[in-house]
């Protein structure tokens, strides 16, 4: 599958850190986009992992770096020209784009080609009255982290969205003009587009563990995490590096060090 990935990141540079990592060592040449907003944390980690870096003077949510890139109405409209922008330059090439995360893990290749427009794993629903509003029977929210989407439908989509009526929109729910799982959805429900369940998919299990930071269970190998999320591709909600040790800090520390020796980065 030709895909590349739209990465809004933030100030959590040690899970950012694994998160490409990983992705790197299944795919090590597909183009990744990566925005950060307002500061240059993650630039020496686009450096080490070969992401074409893109900063933004918006501030994210959780001040004083992005980790929440939208929150209104304004910030979603920028999260979607950010998505724009890299489909048309750095992402042109590829036929599906991942929307990335840093609670997002790749396991494996992906097997599965999505069955949709936007496929991703069913989160929590939009109110009812959107999906009557575009006479839909799905239901659930689809945009989340480790969602795909078609690049060339997500154009089309994106210029589509000049003639939404966003105050009445807020009326009937006002999740997709806060969270960009939500928005995503209801930029292809609002383009006619198809979106549902993508098999090689799965929100992160684990009942050993009591809270997020709880790495009961969790020892970080594959065997680990067949156990509960079964044999796909992409993992979302997969927050151990979230709660670094300071083992992994100092780890993740040395080598941004020496990459911003080498680049002269400050």
């Amino acid at each position: 599958m030709n895909l590349g990935l739209f990465y809004q990141t933030g100030y959590r540079y040690v899970a950012a850190y694994h998160a490409l990592n990983q992705f790197r060592k299944i795919y090590p040449n597909a183009p990744v986009a990566m925005y950060e907003d307002n500061t240059y944390v993650m630039y020496p980690i686009a450096l080490k992992f070969n992401c074409k870096y893109a900063r933004t003077d918006k501030q994210g949510y959780n001040d004083p770096n992005s980790g929440r890139p939208a929150y209104n109405l304004e910030t979603i409209l920028s999260w979607f020209d950010r998505v724009y922008e890299a489909c048309t330059t750095t992402l042109a090439t590829c036929e599906y784009v991942m929307n990335f995360e840093d609670d997002v893990w790749i396991k494996r290749a992906i097997k599965y080609k999505p069955q949709y427009d936007l496929s991703g794993i069913g989160g929590i629903s939009l109110n009812d009255s959107i999906y009557e509003y575009f006479s839909v029977s799905i239901r659930g929210v689809y945009g989340c982290g480790g969602s795909v989407f078609n690049r060339l439908k997500y154009i089309e989509a994106y210029h589509k969205l000049k003639n939404v009526d966003w105050e009445y929109i807020k009326l009937l729910d006002s999740k997709p003009l806060e969270w960009t799982d939500s928005a995503l959805t209801f930029m292809f429900l609002n383009a006619g587009f198809t979106v549902g369940f993508w098999e090689d998919a799965q929100q992160y299990r684990n009942s050993k563990a009591l809270r997020l930071d709880d790495r009961s269970g969790w020892d970080g190998s594959i065997s680990d995490l067949e156990l509960e999320q079964g044999d796909v591709s992409v993992i979302h909600c997969w927050k151990p590096y979230y709660y670094p040790t300071d083992e992994e800090i100092l780890i993740v520390d040395e080598e941004l060090n020496s990459i911003k020796n080498n680049f002269n980065v400050n």
